[in-house]
């Protein structure tokens, strides 16, 4: 098999994919609906108090601003709020929470 490019057309869509892949558009996008995820699912008391973080292998890590709302999220919330993003994003898109301290 041959690493040379082929010397066809290329259908649009395919070279749309290519240049979002290239500049990161793609992980913009994605990042703007996990927001609007996050502040659907979540209640506002919650949504200004935490920061999300990256996602690592699957598992979204989010700030939280003091340790009794962190023990709150981890304790009483964790299971519920993964199970909505899930709903929203995908369940391949978010596999796990991770609460951390600012």
């Amino acid at each position: 098999m041959s690493d040379a490019p082929s010397s066809g057309p290329k259908r649009l869509g395919d070279l749309l994919g290519l240049i979002m892949a290239k500049y990161g558009y793609a992980q913009s996008a994605g990042r703007v609906e996990l927001e609007r995820a996050w502040a659907e699912v979540v209640e506002p008391r919650i949504r200004d108090r935490t920061r999300l973080g990256p996602i690592r292998r699957g598992v979204l890590e989010v700030a939280v601003d003091s340790g009794s709302l962190l023990a709150d999220l981890e304790g009483f919330h964790k299971h519920e709020i993964l199970q909505q993003l899930q709903q929203k994003m995908g369940s391949a898109a978010i596999k796990g929470l991770k609460f951390r301290r600012l």
